[in-house]
C-alpha cells in the first residue's frame, strides 16, 4: 500500500521557510508551545521582569544580545504564559518595529524611550521591555541623543554590557535600569570532559520523543507503518536514526564543535532547519507525495546513499552556514592510522560487510542495515553496474558512508576525534573556572608559541624582524615574560552556562611593570599549537591574526634589545654568532664574536 500521507508533511514545519518560522512578540502558536525548550536565561529574565512588575519605580529592562538568539521568542513565550505579569509592560523590539517610515532606528528608540531620558527617568513609573541587539544599543548611546540619555549610557558602561566579559545582571530595585545579555549564554555549556548542549538535545528530543503531542512521531507511527516504501525510504530511515541516542549525542557534539570553530550564531530556528536538512535530502524536499513515492520505489543504491543523513550532513554546505561549517570537519578527511588500515582492507577485501559489521552497530532490517551488513546485498548492488569505474565509484561511496556512519553508530573505535579541539575545550573550561592548577601547561604552551612566532630561537630569546625577510641572518633578543593570571575568576560550578567563549590570556614583565592580554579563539589556538611544535607562520597567518601580531609587537618591547641583541649568520653549513652589546660607560654599542653554537 502506498500512503499519500507522509512524515515529510509534518517535518516541513521545521524549515526556516515554513509559516511556523515567523517570529514575533505578539503571537505564540501551539507548535511553538510544544517545541519550546527552557534555557537558563529564561529563569533569570523571568526574575528580572517579575521583580520589576512589582516595583513602584520606572523600570527599563534591556533584553540584549545578537541576531537570532531567541530574545523575541522568549518574550512572546512570556506573553503567552504570564499574561498578567507581562500586561504591566510596554514592549518594543528594536529589530522589527518602526513608528514612522522616515525615522531611523535611532530616532524610533529616542521616541519610545522618552520616559527614560535624563529628565524623565526619575519622575515616572513606566515599565518597559526593550529587545535590542548589542550593536544597536552601542549606536544609540553614542548617537546624537547621547546627552539626553547619559544615565542610561553610564549604566551600560558600568555594567560592561558591551564588553566581551560576562556581566553581573542581578536585579537591583534601586536602579531604573535592568538588563540581561543573551550573548552571555550559549547553546552549549562547559563541562570538564567535553562541552554539552542540553538545549539542542531537548530540541531534538521534542522531534523524536514518544509523546502524544509530538506531531512527528504520530505521523511516523500512523503513516510510515503502512507505507510499502518504508524499508527503503531515506526520510523514514534518517528519522529512525535520529531516535538513536548515540546519533543524537554525536549530532549535538558536531554542532557544538562547528559553533566553536567557526563562531556560528545559531538560533533555535536554524537548529530546527538543521534537523530538517539532516532528515530530508534536497532531492526529496520539493517533490509532492506522489512524486516522492514514485522516486523511492525506483531509488538506486547510489541515490539512496546520497539521501542518507550522513550525506545530507557533509555534502550540502550550500544549504546553510551550519552545514558549511560541518563540511569542514567531515570525518572522511580525518587522519588516523587505524582508519587508514581499515580503508586499505575495505579496498582489497571481497567481504566489505564483514568489516562494516565489526565497526558499526547494525541491528535493523532497513535497506541501510542490509546494505552495510549483508555481503550479498553489497555485491549485488556493485555487480549491477557495468564498468569498472562505476563499480569503484560505488565502492568509494560505500566507504565514505561507512566512515561517516562510524562516528554515529560505532562498534569499535577508529580514533577520529580532533585532539586539538578537545584540548582547547578542556582549557576553556579550566580558564572559565579559574582552575590555576590545570592551566599551567596552557600558559607554557602559548608562551612557547610567542617565543617561536618569528622562528625558533635559543631558549629565553625571541627573534626580531629586521628589514626584509631573508634566510642568512637571524636577530634575537633575550626576553623574560611570565603568565599573568590576575584576570582569572573563580567559578565553583561543575557545569558552566555563563562563560567567556575564548581564552583571554595575559603575560607580564615584572621588571618593566607591563602586562598584556590576548584573546585566543579556537583557530588561533590551533595555529599557536602548531607554532609551538615548529611551524613558521606565513603572511596569510599574520594577516588573519593581526591582533596577535600586534600583541607580539608589544611583547617584543619587553625584551632587552636596548641592551643587547644576538645575531646569527648562517652561510651554507657554517654558522657564526655575534652579540651587539650596549656599553653604558661609553654610551656605545660593541660588536662581539661569541662561541655560542
Amino acid at each position: 500500500m502506498i500512503n499519500n500521507n507522509c512524515l515529510i508533511d509534518e517535518l516541513k514545519k521545521l524549515k526556516e521557510s515554513s509559516k511556523e518560522a515567523v517570529e514575533n512578540i505578539t503571537s505564540f502558536s501551539e507548535f511553538k508551545k510544544y517545541m519550546h525548550v527552557k534555557r537558563n536565561v529564561e529563569d533569570e529574565l523571568f526574575n528580572i521582569i517579575n521583580e520589576s512588575s512589582k516595583s513602584n519605580n520606572s523600570k527599563l529592562i534591556l533584553v540584549c544580545g545578537g541576531v537570532g538568539d531567541g530574545k523575541s521568542h522568549l518574550i512572546s513565550y512570556f506573553k503567552s504564559k504570564y499574561p498578567e505579569m507581562m500586561s504591566k509592560f510596554e514592549i518594543h523590539n528594536d529589530a522589527t518595529e518602526s513608528f514612522e517610515p522616515g525615522n531611523t532606528s535611532i530616532d524610533t528608540l529616542n521616541d519610545v524611550l522618552e520616559k527614560f531620558n535624563d529628565d524623565n527617568v526619575g519622575n515616572s513609573n513606566k515599565r518597559f521591555i526593550l529587545a535590542i541587539n548589542l550593536g544597536a544599543l552601542s549606536n544609540f548611546i553614542d548617537s546624537k541623543y547621547k546627552d539626553m540619555y547619559s544615565d542610561l549610557k553610564k549604566y551600560v558602561e558600568e555594567k560592561g554590557i558591551l564588553n566581551i566579559d560576562v556581566s553581573d545582571n542581578s536585579y537591583n530595585e534601586n536602579s531604573n535600569f535592568q538588563f540581561i545579555n543573551f550573548s552571555d549564554y550559549h547553546i552549549y555549556s562547559l563541562k570538564e570532559d567535553k562541552p554539552k548542549s542540553q538545549y539542542v538535545e531537548e530540541i531534538i528530543n521534542k522531534i523524536t520523543q514518544d509523546d502524544n503531542q509530538n506531531i512527528f512521531i504520530n505521523s511516523y507511527k500512523n503513516n510510515c507503518s503502512i507505507c510499502d516504501n518504508s524499508y527503503k525510504c531515506p526520510i523514514k530511515i534518517n528519522y529512525e536514526m535520529l531516535m538513536k541516542e548515540s546519533v543524537r549525542t554525536k549530532l549535538v557534539d558536531i554542532l557544538v564543535e562547528s559553533v566553536v570553530k567557526d563562531k556560528l550564531i545559531v538560533s533555535t530556528r536554524s537548529i530546527l532547519n538543521f534537523v530538517y536538512d539532516f532528515i530530508v535530502n534536497t532531492k526529496l524536499d520539493n517533490k509532492n507525495n506522489e512524486e516522492l513515492n514514485e522516486y523511492i520505489q525506483k531509488i538506486s543504491c547510489e541515490e539512496f546513499i546520497e539521501c542518507m543523513f550522513v550525506s545530507n550532513l557533509y555534502n550540502h554546505k550550500e544549504l546553510s552556514q551550519i552545514l558549511y561549517s560541518i563540511n569542514k570537519i567531515d570525518p572522511i578527511n580525518s587522519t588516523s592510522e587505524n582508519l587508514d588500515n581499515v580503508i586499505i582492507k575495505l579496498n582489497i577485501t571481497e567481504d566489505m560487510s564483514g568489516i562494516f559489521k565489526t565497526y558499526l552497530q547494525l541491528s535493523g532490517d532497513s535497506y541501510l542495515d542490509l546494505l552495510m551488513s549483508k555481503s550479498e546485498v553489497i555485491e549485488g548492488e556493485i555487480n549491477k553496474l557495468k564498468t569498472k569505474t562505476e563499480k569503484q565509484i560505488l565502492k568509494d561511496e560505500l566507504i565514505n558512508m561507512f566512515i561517516r556512519l562510524h562516528i554515529f553508530i560505532s562498534e569499535d573505535e577508529l580514533d577520529l576525534d580532533d585532539k586539538t579541539y578537545i584540548s582547547y575545550m578542556k582549557s576553556l573550561y579550566s580558564w572559565n573556572k579559574g582552575d590555576i592548577r590545570k592551566l599551567t601547561n596552557l600558559y607554557k604552551d602559548v608562551q612557547e608559541a610567542i617565543y617561536n612566532w618569528n622562528g625558533e630561537a635559543i631558549d629565553g630569546r625571541i627573534n626580531i624582524s629586521v628589514g626584509r625577510n631573508q634566510m642568512r641572518y637571524k636577530v634575537s633578543q633575550s626576553i623574560n615574560i611570565s603568565a599573568d593570571i590576575s584576570n582569572l575568576k573563580s567559578d565553583l560550578n561543575d557545569e558552566l552556562f555563563k562563560f567567556t567563549p575564548s581564552l583571554i590570556l595575559g603575560y607580564k614583565n615584572d621588571e618593566k611593570g607591563k602586562r598584556y592580554k590576548i584573546d585566543i579563539d579556537f583557530n588561533l589556538y590551533e595555529l599557536l599549537m602548531r607554532v609551538k611544535d615548529g611551524y613558521r607562520p606565513n603572511k596569510n597567518d599574520k594577516y588573519n591574526y593581526i591582533n596577535f601580531v600586534e600583541f607580539i609587537n608589544k611583547i617584543q618591547k619587553l625584551g632587552n634589545q636596548n641592551k643587547e641583541v644576538y645575531i646569527e649568520d648562517k652561510l651554507g653549513s657554517s654558522t657564526s654568532n655575534y652579540k651587539l652589546v650596549y656599553n653604558k660607560d661609553f654610551d656605545i654599542f660593541e660588536f662581539k664574536n661569541t662561541n655560542e653554537v
